[in-house]
């Protein structure tokens, strides 16, 4: 048997959703600016970034306020579905093997709209380190949406 095929890789995903008193296009503006996250996460979340390129395959450089380093590429956008797509890069953090996100962004009314957003992660296994990773990406969500409701209001 060839070295690597009896590794087990455990995948997982972690879904937020929330209804914001905005209209759908406030909100995907603020999705859609790549480097304006920066601007609208609660303080002291993102301690710096860089950004690489624009539209599809620009990446943002984070470093957050613990000193995590994440890169993040945008790798889809559908202004029209209302979705976004985006993959961590470069260096993981926390033991991923890999990270995938998605935004579904859904006009309820003229001022109302759903966001949901779900993270698939996969680690070597789905032992403590992968409900670790699922604590801290509902944390992280919980925070995004604070501040998409607070930039919004």
């Amino acid at each position: 048997m060839a070295s690597g095929q009896n590794q087990v890789s455990h995948i997982q995903s972690v879904t937020a959703t929330e209804e914001f008193d905005t209209p759908a296009a406030a909100v995907w503006t603020l999705l859609t600016d790549w480097g304006g996250i920066v601007d609208w996460m609660p303080d002291g979340y993102i301690r710096s970034l860089r950004l690489d390129g624009r539209g599809i395959g620009a990446i943002r450089h984070l470093v957050t306020g613990k000193g995590v380093q994440i890169s993040e590429r945008l790798v889809g956008l559908d202004e029209k579905a209302g979705t976004l797509e985006l993959a961590m890069v470069d260096t993981l953090p926390w033991g991923l093997l890999s990270y995938r996100a998605s935004a579904g962004l859904v006009r309820i009314s003229d001022n109302r709209c759903r966001l949901t957003w779900t993270g698939t992660f996969e680690t070597a296994d789905g032992g403590p380190r992968s409900n670790r990773i699922a604590m801290l990406l509902e944390k992280s969500y919980a925070k995004m949406l604070l501040g998409i409701r607070h930039e919004t209001a």
